[in-house]
């Protein structure tokens, strides 16, 4: 039989790489003159404008007079585009960012026509498994990608992708990569060709995308697609499209695959792109939490008291992060001024998202019926009551005070006062007006707050002395709660857990390496000088208190200054560090904050997390669900033999934790902002958890890990002298022990840990606790009185966001189920009153009748399986 050759003209057009966003954008503008011009005038079929609509969004805020020309060539099918925003990362951002940026792609998309509906993704480091459910969840059922099918699990080319929950989408896994085809237009090696893409075909229909980076129309495809034809009458190459390529082959017999795909076992995967660039990182993870868990709930909190849900500032804050998401920009494998820009982008999201957590809890507090001056008004922005330690800063005119809620007093912890100055500023102090004056004080509070709402606490001021809560220590460094003992001795620190009196030695170290690597790929040195960091020499200081005690850590580490150093095993370089670990009252996680003043190049820091365990496989969150891997992988051996593109290293990818477990116990260590973990040691029993590492290229070739030739730009060096992060930086992680291993408990003990509440402090003498303070504000015309709001019970879902719903009114509340092999029972929302619901897709279009009642029961959850409830009113 004939075979048919789908041919697929395209662009691959990256967001942004070792060129700017700006750079390219000029020639996109010139380019899609092109398109459009070739389309219309017939001189192309159809053309696949790289599945992205950042770019056309971008486009026509410069040229909105080819808004209509765009949209009736995507109305007549000749101009493919969506459904993304930008062409996401998949592994190291959060699902609700990955929903975010399909919803704002489609969205700009019907406004020209209609996206494709295609989960088209060429050149992600590599495929979530839960990739499947999202897709379906917009109504999508089939896709494109490249990168990380193992040749282990299915050597065929075409095959039905599935997740735990049976969601199923039909993929293409693209041979050689997006640009295989441009071999048409260059090469009259006619057999060779079609032989590459043939190989591991299912059937007759052959795909062959003809395009690459940023590149051009290729306006003699037809020409060449002619010539082709008459040297091939076995072959018919014809100007086709996916969609077309996907009918033409869903009768195959094709296997079903399961699982995320982050081989390298027949293209690079850059497996340690993780924790390139780890500043952006903590950015990204920082804002996306803001606006997940903390901004969209009080968005739809303060809606319910006549505050404007303002979707147009959400999605501005959204684009600028989708943005930073895009495959090249998350992975920071990009030149100096791109990641600047990148760098730039997320201080306006974090401005802007701050900003506006500010404004909404500033005017709900200042909006109620009985507000009064020194009021302290603390929100829960989670579906369930919340009782933590929590952070907060007061500003008085008075220097001793006590905190009370309904006339009965509130313990706190005094961590710092300082006295600042309220009046006109002066050259000279002593011209300053001495009434001027008042105080800020940092304080840890214990709170109860009700769900998804906000309690009122009142500071008073107090007529004798506060009670001394810092007490310094001065025999063996200690400090404990309901739950651990943690002591430093003999340059070690020991945790002991009360309710089973065991001990364990040398839990928390630091590990420094070589890493002649680049901005893809962390590889050892080819003479390196690997080492642990003591915390022998430190200044230890021990702050004891009834809420928060802490042990710091203040010292300096010597390592290598660069690689020559390195191989010399010499350590010159000092890097200054401030290690602080800290026990809440009422807590199972044992905080750890360190500051590092990175001034070395070409290396690696990690910290080493020493479990009782011997561990075989790894445990760790995925975007919408959680996933066991080995923590060695099986041709750790032989991959050179078997033709491999890098060494599969057991460097894995995490969004929130990484978990060790036995029958015995469960050691779990939630991270804010750090993406990259592997196991190693003796049996490895030893979580390594990447804290930066710093290089100073673009891409290199011949690494250890990786032969061959550099990844990036394989015929140039590009320096990065900015990735080598010579500046401090802070890294917040925490560990957790138990005795059991509960996914969905472990991703509300995250929140608990990672996400704090936002908080308003009534008074008008210090007017910069945030930058909005200093503007005055009208508070809401009517006098808000506090209502109860919904709350979720379910022990054995993760709360994944609420917000407005896309399609109108209401909102929606998204859950999801952990576990990879179990249906589980949802529990129930709870409502103050009766409410209409009904469940909903990911595009938020119902999916079930609408019902009413005042408790929702959510049903059965399918292991891996997203519901989103859509509540009406």
């Amino acid at each position: 039989m004939k075979k048919k050759v789908h041919v697929i003209h395209h662009t691959h057009w990256d967001f942004e790489w070792y060129f700017t966003n700006n750079e390219s954008f000029v020639q996109l503008t010139y380019h899609l003159d092109e398109v459009m011009t070739a389309l219309e005038e017939n001189k192309i079929d159809q053309y696949l404008l790289d599945g992205q609509m950042s770019i056309l969004d971008e486009y026509l805020q410069s040229f909105p007079e080819q808004k209509e020309r765009l949209r009736k060539l995507v109305t007549e099918g000749k101009l493919k585009i969506g459904p993304w925003y930008t062409q996401t990362d998949e592994l190291i951002v959060r699902g609700e960012s990955i929903v975010r940026n399909l919803q704002l792609g489609m969205e700009l998309a019907e406004e020209l026509g209609g996206a494709m509906k295609i989960g088209y993704l060429p050149d992600s480091f590599g495929q979530s498994k839960d990739m499947p459910k999202i897709y379906n969840g917009f109504g999508i059922d089939q896709t494109v990608f490249w990168r990380g099918v193992p040749n282990d699990v299915t050597t065929k080319r075409e095959f039905y992708w599935q997740a735990e929950d049976g969601s199923q989408v039909l993929a293409s896994n693209i041979k050689n990569g997006y640009f295989v085809g441009v071999g048409l237009i260059y090469t009259d090696e006619y057999q060779e060709l079609i032989e590459t893409i043939g190989e591991g075909a299912t059937g007759n229909e052959l795909v062959l995308p003809v395009g690459g980076d940023q590149r051009y129309v290729d306006f003699n495809l037809r020409e060449r697609i002619h010539q082709y034809n008459q040297a091939l009458p076995e072959v018919e190459l014809v100007e086709s499209s996916y969609e077309d390529f996907f009918e033409a082959i869903k009768e195959n017999d094709l296997p079903t695959v399961e699982g995320e795909f982050i081989s390298s076992s027949v293209s690079k995967i850059h497996r340690s792109i993780y924790s390139s660039r780890y500043d952006h990182k903590y950015l990204n993870d920082k804002i996306e939490r803001r606006m997940i868990y903390q901004l969209e709930p009080l968005m739809v909190m303060a809606e319910s008291y006549g505050i404007p849900y303002k979707k147009g500032l959400l999605d501005r804050i959204w684009k600028l992060l989708n943005k930073n998401q895009a495959h090249d920009s998350a992975g920071g494998c990009n030149s100096d001024k791109t990641n600047q820009i990148i760098l730039d982008r997320f201080v306006e999201a974090d401005q802007l998202s701050y900003s506006l957590v500010d404004y909404l809890t500033r005017k709900i507090a200042e909006s109620r019926a009985a507000a009064a001056n020194d009021d302290l008004v603390i929100f829960n922005t989670v579906p369930w009551p919340v009782k933590k330690v929590m952070h907060c800063e007061l500003s008085t005119t008075y220097e001793q005070f006590t905190i009370e809620k309904d006339g009965q007093s509130i313990p706190f912890d005094l961590l710092e006062t300082k006295k600042e100055y309220a009046g006109s500023i002066r050259r000279l102090e002593k011209d300053q007006n001495p009434e001027q004056y008042y105080f800020i004080h940092e304080i840890a509070l214990e709170v109860e707050l009700p769900s998804l709402n906000f309690e009122t606490y009142q500071v008073v001021e107090a007529q004798s002395s506060l009670p001394e809560t810092d007490q310094m220590q001065a025999g063996k460094p200690l400090i404990e709660n309901d739950y651990y003992r943690l002591f430093f001795e003999a340059g070690q620190l020991t945790l002991i857990t009360k309710q089973d009196n065991q001990q364990y030695e040398n839990i928390l170290t630091f590990e420094d390496s070589g890493d002649e690597g680049d901005t893809y790929d962390y590889s050892p040195p080819y003479e390196d000088d690997q080492y642990l960091l003591s915390l022998a020499d430190a200044d230890c200081q021990v702050n004891e208190r009834p809420l928060l005690s802490e042990l710091k850590f203040t010292g300096k580490w010597y390592v290598a200054k660069d690689l020559t150093e390195r191989k010399n095993k010499q350590r010159s370089q000092s890097v200054d560090y401030e290690l602080v670990l800290s026990l809440k009252k009422g807590s199972r996680q044992l905080e750890c904050h360190l500051e590092i003043d990175n001034t070395a190049c070409d290396h690696r820091m990690r910290v080493l997390i020493n479990t009782p365990h011997q561990n075989e496989f790894s445990y760790t969150d995925t975007p919408f669900g959680t996933i066991k891997r080995e923590v060695e992988d099986r041709h750790i051996t032989d991959w050179q033999e078997l033709g491999w593109r890098e060494e599969p290293t057991a460097i894995f990818p995490m969004l929130s934790y990484v978990n060790s477990h036995n029958e015995a116990s469960s050691w779990t260590v939630f991270t804010k902002g750090m993406k990259e973990y592997q196991f190693v040691g003796e049996a490895f029993g030893t979580m390594a958890l990447t804290l930066f590492r710093s290089v100073g290229f673009l891409g290199r070739p011949d690494l250890l890990r990786r032969p061959g030739v550099a990844s990036g730009n394989e015929f140039k060096y590009i320096a990065t002298p900015d990735s080598q992060l010579q500046k401090k930086m802070t890294f917040k992680f925490a560990l957790q022990l138990e005795q059991t291993y509960y996914p969905a408990k472990l991703a509300k003990d995250y929140l608990n840990y990672a996400l704090s509440c936002p908080f308003y402090q009534l008074q008008e003498m210090n007017r910069f606790t945030s930058t909005l303070k200093y503007f005055v504000s009208n508070p809401l015309p009517e006098k808000l009185v506090q209502k109860e709001q919904l709350t979720l019970v379910s022990e054995k879902l993760v709360f994944s966001s609420l917000a407005k719903s896309k399609a109108g009114a209401g909102f929606e509340l998204r859950v999801f189920n952990p576990s990879t092999h179990e249906a589980v029972e949802g529990g129930y929302i709870l409502g103050p009153t009766e409410m209409s619901y009904t469940f909903a897709d990911l595009k938020g279009t119902p999916i079930l009748p609408v019902e009413k009642n005042d408790k929702i029961t959510i049903g059965t959850v399918k292991p891996g399986e997203i519901k989103t409830i859509q509540i009406v009113n």
